[in-house]
């Protein structure tokens, strides 16, 4: 075995003292971000807005209606009529979603993975509206 001269502790001490204070930064960076987080999902819970722009929306509603009914020319729609379609859609895809959510869950899992939509869409069956 070969022997090897030992590190003088002045260059040892300095580093040990840069990387704690790496990482006590990084720990509170990562408990403000999670903090933070956690702050605007329950804020987002309490409220009763929608959280699909208006506009991109309409947007997309009209051009489903285009593609669906291209020579009738329906150019108008009542704007209770698209509330209505998009407190449908959002409620949707919020039940959708936490459905999925469950699904990462029991798989041990915190991180939401294509496979856990693609298996809620199998376990809802042929009756669920996304899968006609």
């Amino acid at each position: 075995m070969v022997r090897r001269k030992p590190v003088p502790s002045i260059y040892t001490s300095r580093a040990k003292d840069i990387s704690e204070k790496n990482k006590t930064n990084v720990v509170v960076n990562k408990l403000k971000k999670k903090s933070h987080v956690l702050q605007e999902i329950r804020h987002l819970r309490r409220t009763t807005h929608f959280l699909i722009p208006k506009l991109s929306f309409a947007r997309v509603v009209r051009e489903i209606i285009m593609d669906i009914f291209p020579r009738e020319g329906i150019n108008r729609i009542q704007s209770s009529a698209l509330e209505a379609l998009q407190e449908a859609t959002e409620m949707y895809l919020v039940q959708f979603f936490e459905d999925a959510i469950l699904l990462a869950l029991h798989a041990k899992r915190v991180t939401l993975k294509q496979n856990d939509m693609i298996l809620m869409r199998r376990l809802r069956g042929r009756g669920d509206i996304i899968n006609r």
